[in-house]
């Protein structure tokens, strides 16, 4: 009867490793997709500054039109 209590460890232990490889595959995938989300997100935010920059020239290019015409 000793060795059913054996058993029941030997498999609760497969069974605990399993999921902690799982659970650490997930983690590092997670991390590396985040990774890459926020490069692609750091890139949007760069070219959403400079259409903002250009936006801004834009603006004051008109300012000056209006204050000519006027």
């Amino acid at each position: 009867m000793h060795w059913i209590a054996l058993i029941a460890w030997g498999g609760a232990l497969a069974v605990a490793l399993v999921v902690l490889g799982f659970c650490a595959y997930e983690i590092v995938w997670k991390a590396n997709r985040l990774r890459a989300d926020l490069a692609r997100l750091q890139a949007v935010q760069g070219e959403l500054q400079r259409v903002g920059a250009e936006l801004s020239t834009a603006t004051q290019r008109l300012a000056s039109v209006r204050l000519l015409r006027s």
